[in-house]
This record gives structure tokens, C-alpha cells and sequence, in this order.
């Protein structure tokens, strides 16, 4: 049972499903065909580009993860370890390792809320706010996701690339 009253079960479902496909928002699918020659292009306006908007989903949904995860875990720097250092990914592959790894750690996130021996509110493991538990920190993952997320369709808009396939 969680804190309200209602069975676990529904909630984790409930929150995995929302991790792996957004109903509310474009959700992942804002990274949908987009053209790997774009994703380094800041047009004028944007602080950011698609790259790096999508290297620091990355970078922070792993981080969360390993929060929730790791017994041994310790913060990154930040911004330094949260923000790539260049505007452009290196190569097309690591576009795509990025986009792979942001989505390989929303699965981690979703397959940690699903586990029923996982409690939802427990501390994390090394947690100094008992407010820090698994459900909070797949909640913040969510929201994160979907503020990054929207500004990614706004560059594609701003860029000539949205809707996707355009």
C-alpha cells in the first residue's frame, strides 16, 4: 500500500507507462526522425541546441537513476557533468548513443518503479531528505523530461523540422 491507501500496483503502472510513452505531451516521440544534421544548430532565441537539450536528458536521467540505484552513489558536478561541452555532438553515432542512452535510462527508471520489491517511499539509498524516495525521484524524471522535451519541439519548429517527416 502506499502513503494514501491505494495498492502500489496501480501507481507503478500508472508512472512506468508515463515514463515510457507521455500521454499529456510529445513526450520521446520529439526525438523522432530528426535529422542528426539539425541537432547542433542553436537558431537565434535558443540558448540550447537539440543536442545539447537531448545529451543533458541523458546525462541527467542516468544520474537519477544511479541516485536511486547506487549505494555508493555521488553527485556529479554541476552544471559541468549535466551539460555537454560542445553545441554539436562529435558524430552521428554519438547522436544516437545519446538518444539510446536517454531512453535506455527512462526503461532503467520505469523497470525500478515496476519492482515490487522496490518500496516507493523509502529514502533512497544515500539520501539526506527522506522526502528522496523511488517514486519522488521517477515524478522529477517525468518532469524534467517534459520541460526538455517541449523545448526540443520548439527548436524543430524554430529549425523547419516539426512536425516530424515534414
Amino acid at each position: 500500500m502506499n502513503h494514501a491507501g491505494a495498492p502500489d500496483a496501480s501507481t507503478r503502472e500508472t508512472v512506468a507507462a508515463q515514463l515510457r510513452r507521455s500521454q499529456a505531451q510529445v513526450g520521446l516521440a520529439a526525438l523522432d526522425h530528426l535529422d542528426p544534421a539539425i541537432v547542433g544548430r542553436r537558431p537565434d532565441g535558443f540558448e540550447h541546441s537539440i543536442w545539447e537539450l537531448v545529451e543533458h536528458l541523458r546525462l541527467a536521467a542516468e544520474d537519477l537513476v544511479d541516485y536511486v540505484e547506487r549505494d555508493d552513489y555521488s553527485a556529479p558536478a554541476w552544471p559541468d557533468d549535466y551539460w555537454p561541452a560542445a553545441p554539436t555532438p562529435e558524430s552521428a553515432e554519438r547522436w544516437n548513443d545519446s538518444v539510446a542512452g536517454f531512453r535506455q535510462a527512462i526503461e532503467r527508471m520505469a523497470k525500478l518503479v515496476e519492482d515490487p520489491a522496490r518500496p516507493l517511499h523509502d529514502p533512497v539509498p544515500t539520501a539526506e531528505d527522506p522526502s528522496h524516495h523511488l517514486l519522488r525521484c521517477a515524478l522529477v524524471l517525468l518532469d524534467h523530461n517534459a520541460y526538455h522535451l517541449g523545448q526540443v519541439v520548439d527548436l524543430r519548429r524554430a529549425l523547419g523540422d516539426w512536425p516530424p517527416g515534414r
